[in-house]
């Protein structure tokens, strides 16, 4: 790990990611994004760093007071040159509110003496009130602060930038501090290829509309009536080309739709519900239909639900969901019986060495193991760990649009429903289990690429003792079943694991055990799971505990 990050580290980063963009996106880009990268190159090293400074905070709006870095040897000279290229502008128009954001309320006293003075205990909100109403227009930042606390910059490149960034990451989570995460040495990410050929973005239609949804999103979290939902929805394009553009634009829709239940307007959101399949759209439809009185219409749904699930929440969901609907139209239906193995236990509460009481879970744990019988707080680590390493080749297969950038801890099409569609040659990896040789390509996985970021892996809870041990004591056909529902619905599945598993080494087997305390209840994905491995024959149990 590197101790310390050379002043200017930053620029080398930018610099990597207009390269790096450039070299796979070039045709793409519009006029504007060209004169950009231009430009760019032709600053100083200085006005480069100021740049990056100004992108890496929040803005638009910046005092030059404020502006001390200690690797910019002359800020006033970088800051002309970005004026003189249009990439900042300088004692811009501003209202009072922007002018209010940008000052402290001491300031705001300062400036406005005579008008604020029979106000001077007020709250800055208050203040910022009288102002408003005391100044309608706009005027320049000298104006408003007659020279008095010096030169305030706008950032005026913030749309390329977020092109830049989105062509770069392909989303909107990802920032700059990627790089110096890998530069400190804090994560190490996998070595994939992304050129020409596998890039997420095909044309700039796509760009375009990846915008737009994100634009919308924000828009939708800011809505505060049906008209502003209804305007939302009519600007929310009909199609989309790419795969992982739908995937958006159908998670967008449902939100959409919701707010339009949460109105009343039911019909409307019934309208865009049916217009994708991408959960939750059918169980929001059933619910729909069944409160609307439409029985019959809303049990054919539920029918190609249960015989066609798009994951385990939605079939759990219309599970739930048949037994009453089927009254209503006149279907006698047979109750499914649970039958989850469950034992009771009566346990002292414990404290640790510092007095702190100790969680159930730790407290059954120590309950539970022994010297020839290790039990392990595992919950959702182990399992999705041997599963991460399992499945290391193909989640990791450089595909078309599968990977955007070079930080990724897993595929963009992970939880998409062609991710298996995409990767034929995971039947190997299947086939690997069916041998029995899996235990070899999991701790060579281990080996290889220890420390690498990866979605599942938790490096630093799955050590070599631990993975010998779990490979050991279970068996390749449990592992395949866990893995094979894993995939069928990768969100949703990844998390409802027991809280323990115990080994038995001498007998090369295991058990799983969810441990619940008084008045807690198991939750709807550790049904899934335990209601699986009943019918699986894989062992796991239920513990409930209560306190002596």
């Amino acid at each position: 790990m590197k101790e310390l990050l050379p002043p200017d580290y930053y620029l080398d980063n930018f610099r990597f990611l207009i390269e790096w963009v450039t070299e796979r996106y070039i045709d793409l880009m519009d006029e504007q994004e060209l004169d950009f990268l231009e430009s760019f190159s032709r600053l100083s090293r200085d006005s480069q760093c100021l740049l990056i400074r100004l992108i890496g905070r929040k803005g638009p709006w910046f005092r030059a007071s404020k502006l001390t870095y200690t690797e910019i040897q002359n800020h006033h000279h970088a800051a002309e040159q970005l004026i003189n290229v249009k990439f900042i502008s300088d004692n811009s128009l501003i209202d009072i509110p922007e002018l209010a954001s940008i000052l402290t309320r001491t300031e705001l006293l300062l400036l406005f003496s005579d008008l604020l003075r029979p106000y001077k205990t007020e709250r800055k909100e208050v203040l910022i009130q009288i102002l408003s109403n005391s100044f309608e227009a706009p005027k320049h930042w000298s104006q408003w602060t007659n020279n008095q606390l010096g030169r305030l910059y706008r950032l005026d490149v913030q749309s390329t930038v977020s092109t830049l960034l989105l062509l770069f990451f392909g989303n909107p989570y990802q920032d700059l501090t990627e790089f110096v995460l890998q530069d400190l040495g804090l994560f190490r990410y996998e070595q994939y290829t992304i050129d020409k050929q596998h890039r997420l973005f095909k044309n700039r239609e796509e760009i375009i509309q990846y915008q737009t949804l994100l634009l919308l999103r924000e828009q939708l979290a800011e809505a505060t009536d049906l008209n502003s939902l209804k305007q939302i929805a009519l600007l929310l394009p009909r199609t989309v080309e790419s795969a992982t553009m739908e995937h958006r634009r159908a998670r967008l829709l449902n939100q959409i739709a919701y707010g339009f239940e949460r109105y009343g307007e039911c019909n409307c959101a019934l309208e865009l519900y049916q217009q994708t399949d991408l959960p939750p759209s059918r169980e929001r439809q059933i619910r729909l239909l069944e409160k609307s009185g439409n029985h019959q219409q809303a049990w054919q749904l539920i029918e190609i639900v249960i015989n066609t699930p798009a994951n385990e929440q939605e079939l759990q969901v219309a599970k739930r969901i048949a037994p009453r609907l089927a009254k209503k139209i006149g279907i006698t239906i047979e109750k499914s019986l649970t039958n989850i193995k469950a034992k009771n236990l009566v346990l002292p509460q414990m404290s640790d060495e510092y007095g702190s009481v100790l969680s159930v879970e730790e407290i059954a744990r120590r309950y539970f193991r022994t010297e020839q019988a290790p039990c392990v707080y595992a919950e959702n680590e182990l399992l999705n760990s041997l599963f991460g390493l399992w499945l290391w080749p193909e989640m990791f297969r450089s595909i078309d649009g599968a990977f955007a950038n070079p930080f990724q801890t897993a595929p963009l099409d992970l939880y998409q429903d062609n991710f298996q569609h995409n990767r034929p040659a995971l039947q190997q990896l299947w086939q690997l289990l069916d041998e029995q040789l899996h235990s070899e390509h999991i701790k060579n996985t281990w080996q290889q690429k220890n420390g690498i970021a990866n979605h599942f892996v938790s490096w630093n809870f799955i050590d070599e003792q631990l993975l010998q041990i779990a490979l050991q004591c279970i068996p390749a056909q449990h592992l395949k079943l866990i893995f094979q529902r894993l995939l069928f619905d990768l969100k949703a599945n990844r998390s409802g694991f027991p809280d323990l598993i115990q080994f038995f080494p001498t007998e090369n087997s295991y058990l799983m055990i969810e441990v619940k305390g008084p008045g807690d209840r198991i939750q709807d994905n550790q049904q899934r799971w335990l209601q699986f491995f009943n019918e699986h024959n894989i062992p796991a149990e239920v513990c409930y505990v209560s306190w002596q």
